[in-house]
């Protein structure tokens, strides 16, 4: 478990103390995802994009989980800091059986719904049974993880990101291990190709969830399963979720929703083939260009999970100025590791791309899919310099439980910059997949620069919990 020292140490020593197993547990997590879209890229197109929309789906429904988890690690680190443990544990178990009915929700709804959301993909013949098998295998594991993430935003809130990244490290890296088995039918077992993808990612996500739940009912984080049952979830508590984690929802399901818009301009970008096949070459550059990213998105975990109970525990302590120290320390660190990753994009982005598309027979082909995927990995690595302020600040809106700014920030973004940027690059000055890569580096300097000035504001420090 993690121990912070608010009085004894450093910022950038508490800092560090809660980034890198946020930032561990992403790296494990995007190698699963990582090895994942490499075995599938051995399956060809059609297999990427299918996995890719269904993927967006499960991101959408990643941006559900906010409901519960925001105002949970706000409210745990709040009570933490002004050292109410008991009602930190209390607070803690209400939230997990409100993320239970979360859980259960989303799995009714992806099994039901799969067909009629991946139809608004626009996918080819060959895309779309594999999509809507994937996502309906997949949405049963999902459940667990809603519940995995619960207890994960528990320990956090009690400055806590060590015993939640081993659990989660152990199901990721039996992820890996079954994908090799069920995709390929290694070791005598079928060979299920995507729909063995997404049996992995359920197994694994059910025995990772096992792990973290026997973490927390014997205490090996800070906080413990004790009292469960006699902590019953009130009104008063879910309205207080949907206080603090509906603008973070708002903020959450934004990319998502907007993904369905883009990957739907990428995908009206086809093209068609000497003998009249069509081939989606944007939207398999786009997949690839986000499996790349998967490299780096360990910036993002460590970066939003360091400041939140930091700076939820130095409200609690009536401590606002080093909370803002807090996020701008962050903010700095920030800035030099996404340097690093913007250079590496710029310098070897086609040679990464290159793991993720195996030649499919076509050398002209694959070069055209991968020249894509290196200009969008241009373009998104230049707008991660200014974005990773909404990542960092987010953060600290985050544990202070002012989740408004970061909600506005990202509707700003992409529906009133993105969407409409895409639509006339494609439509009116036919940029093909230029059109999708400028629409994205625009919204996200539009985003960094706006949540930036609202933290300047100082109103998160008066934010009633």
């Amino acid at each position: 478990m993690t121990k912070l020292d608010l009085e004894n140490r450093s910022v950038f020593y508490n800092i560090w103390q809660l980034a890198w197993p946020a930032a561990l547990a992403a790296i494990l997590g995007n190698l699963a995802s990582i090895v994942d879209r490499v075995f599938i890229g051995g399956l060809g197109l059609e297999s990427i994009n299918a996995v890719s929309f269904a993927g967006t789906i499960i991101w959408m429904s990643f941006a559900v989980t906010e409901l519960v988890t925001a105002g949970t690690i706000a409210v745990v680190s709040r009570h933490w800091g002004a050292k109410n443990f008991e009602l930190a544990e209390a607070d803690g178990h209400r939230a997990l059986k409100f993320g239970v009915i979360i859980a259960l929700v989303l799995i009714a709804l992806e099994v039901v719904m799969a067909p009629w959301i991946i139809s608004l993909f626009a996918p080819t013949a060959a895309e779309y049974p594999l999509a809507v098998a994937y996502l309906r295998i997949f949405a049963p594991g999902f459940g667990f993880i809603v519940v995995a993430i619960t207890i994960h935003s528990i320990f956090t809130g009690s400055g806590d990101t060590k015993t939640g990244m081993w659990a989660f490290a152990g199901f990721n890296l039996l992820n890996i291990f079954l994908d090799w088995l069920l995709i390929f039918g290694n070791w005598g077992f079928p060979k299920m190709g995507v729909q063995g993808a997404a049996l992995a990612s359920t197994i694994s996500s059910i025995f990772g969830t096992i792990m973290i739940i026997i973490a927390y009912r014997r205490k090996w984080s800070n906080v413990s399963l004790k009292g469960f049952f006699k902590n019953k979830l009130r009104w008063l508590d879910i309205k207080r979720h949907l206080r603090i984690g509906l603008p973070a929802f708002g903020h959450g399901i934004t990319r998502p929703l907007t993904g369905i818009v883009m990957f739907r301009v990428a995908s009206s970008l086809k093209t068609t083939m000497p003998d009249g096949t069509e081939m989606n070459f944007v939207v398999g550059a786009f997949a690839i260009g986000a499996s790349v990213l998967a490299f780096g998105q360990f910036l993002g975990s460590g970066l939003m999970a360091a400041p939140a109970p930091l700076v939820g525990q130095f409200l609690g302590r009536s401590e606002p100025l080093r909370a803002k120290e807090t996020a701008h320390k962050v903010t700095l660190v920030g800035f030099g590791v996404q340097a690093l990753m913007t250079t590496t994009f710029i310098l070897f982005g086609r040679e990464l791309a290159m793991i993720f598309l195996h030649d499919n027979g076509s050398t002209e082909l694959t070069a055209r899919v991968l020249d894509m995927a290196h200009r969008y990995l241009i373009f998104i690595g230049l707008g991660s310099m200014v974005s990773v302020m909404s990542w960092t600040y987010g953060g600290a809106f985050r544990g202070a439980g002012d989740t408004k700014p970061p909600m506005w920030g990202a509707l700003l973004a992409n529906w009133l910059i993105k969407i409409p940027t895409a639509l006339i690059c494609a439509y009116v000055f036919h940029l093909n997949d230029l059109s999708v890569w400028l629409a994205v580096f625009l919204s996200q300097i539009f985003e960094g620069v706006y949540v930036a000035l609202q933290f300047r504001r100082n109103k998160w420090m008066e934010a009633k919990i």
